[in-house]
């Protein structure tokens, strides 16, 4: 009988998946051998021991006379990963008769008896991506992205003695071809899969049933039959997890950002399937800590290796391949390598056009304005470009400050403001901003409008674009740029963007002002250079002040409140029209372009379903708009859903009328939000007389008290990672879900004592928030610039 064996190659931190797919395996051939690849930190690979499969060392694997220190220094995990491959195979066939290769996410369901036969024969086997044609539906991933990865997934590849001169073949061309760069026709080790067929005619596998995954798993029936995971009418030999992690048991592939074909919320028995293996991962120590970082992820202490320093480490590898005259450049993984690959990095090519250190051609190269801003680096003046560097918060830049020590820097770097008024211009503004766009930032500027001409002020008013949002306000634009002074109503990160929108002449010579909205206390420095294009800042709230003017104390930030109005509604327009009953309504609405975490829905339908037993009485509404674009934050919203039918999730637009009139039938509002700047849809509820239930925290809190709203208590804790843009170490808050829950219950079950809060708050934003106080307020400030002005 041949002798089996399958193996996978990992880092440590893949520890986990490895050890599911070997027990998964060996369960379905027990006779055979399952040996695992760690391809970091090889010293403490020897000290781990595995039980029921083989440890093998990067060390241990045969790499020829370079060894493998090149490629872990030119590829990133996934790719050395892959460019290991044919030398861990071929090294194998000298123990075994044939060997499978398997990817770590895969997880082996039945015997793979007919495909190890079948590379007996053949040499090698492989497995389609597809097995029919795709639909053509805007879906994905699309026949393109699959022709980009290649035709043959190499999660899977089986090798026996026959195939010998293929993996020669194959380890030559990824030794330095093994890069992830679809436009270079490279898929790590994927596409050279494409040419090998013709010429070593492997066998391809054509059941169904192999190598299932989220680019193929619309055009199979999965269906479980007596716990047995079914394909059609066979049982799923292996099914290719690629793309799941645990941690969103909602979501089946993390590759799949936009649009997938499959979502796990419409197919239950992906769903069962996903969920075992996402439980037998976190048994196998998945997500637990210990585990170790990619060895191969830092040069030295403090300097990473990014993908462009691999990058360009690999272009002059090649370089040095073919021609002997060209300098080889040092690994740091070798011995003593670590300050040869610090001194090439700083030092200037004796080839090339560029007489630039190589860490500063890493910038220079990807940024066009580093480019124009500093172009007398292009002489050897390197002082301000080094400066920059030093003082630079950009994400790319962090990696590359410990290579600045050798270089002296004398001249600091900034932007020069610019500021001026007309020599006189027709008293009134010009406001730009997202005018027919529908969301908050537009309605902002359109609030503004409203304001100013309460009070007579001359309103000239034009529409940026760039918003993802549809821009299908009925706003009417008027005017021309005929005033002395423009008020841009949009966020921070967008003034630069708008002011190259529009031609100079609204700005130049004009007094600029910004109305900015920002939602947590840390008021980021990479929005520094906004503060030099304005003369100064408008914002609606306190919070908003405060934490804009900690992070600029110069800067003159003027607290400019909003009008808060009741919503257009349609009084025609019931319950029913949105498919309600009588039952009491809450309603949260929000937009899922928005930051997710922020907007906390999850912990409201945490405090509903504490608050509620399904069928108790009371419905959730939570609506949203943009879910097609955040698929995978609407899908963990599904997730957490799916056995309360008495929770609804509308994920559509509304035009103005319709969305004032659903809040006008909903019977409560709640927001139990981490951080708001101003939070416009509550106190639109407030302003029909709806009691509003919110946390007592942020931008709100200017037009709530005891007295008109429910006031959640709250904790404060760290933002954290994953909610761009706001910097992680900033603080936000954490509502209390039971004080939630118990405050749900007693404003459904008390309505008439709820109502006198709402009516309470209606009564209070009238009087100090209306039209003409808050537009007051603005004309007054704009007097006073029209008459520094005049003086």
């Amino acid at each position: 009988m041949a002798s089996l064996a399958a193996c996978t190659i990992v880092a440590h931190n893949y520890l986990p998946l490895a050890r599911v797919l070997a027990r998964s395996f060996l369960d379905q051939h027990p006779a055979a051998t399952f040996l695992v690849a760690v391809i970091d930190h090889p010293i403490l690979t020897r000290t781990l021991d595995e039980g029921f499969l083989e440890v093998v060392s990067i060390t241990d694997i045969d790499f020829g006379e370079e060894g493998f220190e090149d490629m872990a220094t030119a590829y990133d995990v996934t790719e050395f990963a892959a460019a290991v491959k044919p030398f861990l195979l071929r090294q194998l066939l000298d123990a075994y008769d044939c060997v499978l290769y398997l990817d770590p996410d895969i997880h082996v369901y039945a015997p793979l008896t007919p495909i190890v036969e079948a590379t007996m024969v053949h040499g090698i086997s492989l497995t389609p991506h597809c097995l029919k044609p795709m639909s053509h539906d805007g879906m994905g991933p699309t026949e393109a992205e699959i022709m980009a990865a290649g035709i043959y997934n190499l999660g899977y590849i089986g090798v026996s003695g026959a195939g010998r001169p293929f993996l020669d073949w194959w380890a030559t061309r990824l030794r330095r071809g093994a890069l992830n760069d679809p436009s270079n026709q490279l898929f790590t080790d994927q596409r050279w899969l494409d040419l090998a067929v013709p010429v070593y005619s492997p066998y391809i596998e054509r059941s169904p049933t192999y190598n299932v995954a989220y680019w193929n798993i619309d055009q199979r029936m999965l269906w479980i039959k007596d716990r047995v995971p079914m394909i059609d009418d066979e049982p799923l030999r292996f099914f290719h997890f690629s793309g799941y992690e645990p941690n969103t048991p909602y979501w089946l592939c993390k590759y799949q950002v936009r649009a997938p074909r499959t979502l796990l919320s419409e197919h239950a028995s992906l769903a069962t399937l996903c969920a075992e293996y996402g439980a037998a991962l976190k048994a196998a120590g998945y997500g637990l800590p210990g585990l170790h970082a990619y060895g191969w992820s830092q040069a030295f202490p403090q300097l990473s290796m990014t993908k462009t320093i691999r990058r360009m480490f690999h272009g002059e590898l090649v370089k040095s391949d073919v021609n002997s005259a060209v300098e080889r450049p040092p690994s740091p993984f070798k011995a003593n390598g670590a300050k040869l690959f610090r001194d090439w990095l700083c030092a200037v090519p004796q080839s090339g056009s560029l007489p630039l250190p190589r860490f500063l051609q890493l910038i220079w190269h990807a940024r066009e304005d580093i480019r124009a801003q500093f172009s007398e680096a292009l002489g050897g003046d390197m002082a301000r470009l080094l400066s920059w560097l030093q003082c630079s918060i950009e994400p790319e830049t962090t990696e590359l400050r410990v290579l600045c020590a050798q270089f002296v820097v004398e001249t600091p770097y900034s932007f020069a403001p610019s500021a001026g008024f007309p020599e006189r211009q027709q008293e009134g503004i010009n406001l730009i901003g997202y005018l027919k766009a529908e969301l908050g930032v537009g309605e902002a500027g359109r609030l503004v409008h409203s304001a100013l001409t309460s009070v007579g002020v001359s309103v000239s008013t034009f529409a940026c674009q760039g918003s993802k949002n549809r821009h299908a306000d009925p706003f009417q634009l008027s005017g021309q740029a005929c005033h002395g002074i423009t008020l841009l109503s949009v966020n921070a990160d967008q003034v630069e963007t708008v002011r190259k929108q529009f031609d100079v002449s609204f700005f130049d010579g004009r007094y600029v002002i910004g109305q900015w909205f920002w939602e947590v206390e840390k008021f980021p420095q990479t929005f520094d250079r906004a503060f030099s294009l304005l003369d100064e800042v408008w914002v609606a709230t306190k919070y908003i002040q405060s934490a804009i003017s900690l992070a600029n104390p110069s800067a003159s930030v003027h607290l400019m409140p909003l009008p808060l109005i009741a919503p257009v509604i349609n009084p025609v327009i019931r319950k029913m029209d949105f498919g309600l009953d009588e039952r009491f309504t809450f309603l949260f609405s929000f937009d899922m372009n928005s930051v997710f975490e922020r907007k906390n829905p999850i912990g409201l339908v945490a405090a509903f379903c504490q608050a509620f037993t399904p069928g108790e009485g009371p419905v959730l509404i939570i609506k949203i708009i943009n879910g097609d674009s955040n698929l995978n934050d609407l899908e963990k919203l599904r997730w957490l859903c799916r056995h309360r039918i008495d929770i609804k999730i509308i994920d559509q637009y509304f035009n103005a009328a319709m969305m004032g009139s659903l809040l006008a039938v909903c019977d409560s509002y709640v927001s139990l939000h981490r951080a708001e700047g101003l939070g416009l849809t509550m106190a639109q509820a407030m302003c029909l007389g709806k009691p509003v239930i919110a946390t007592a925290y942020s931008g709100n809190m200017d037009f709530m008290s005891e007295r008109t709203a429910y006031l959640i208590p709250w904790t404060p804790i760290k933002v954290g990672a994953g909610c761009p843009p706001y910097p992680e170490e900033a603080m936000w808050a954490d509502p209390d879900l039971t004080a939630a829950a118990c405050t749900m219950r007693e404003v459904a079950y008390f309505p008439d004592r709820a109502m006198i809060r709402g009516y309470n708050a209606r009564a209070d934003l009238a009087i100090r928030f209306s039209l003409q106080v808050t537009g007051k307020r603005m004309h007054q400030r704009l007097q006073y610039i029209w008459d520094q002005e005049h003086d």
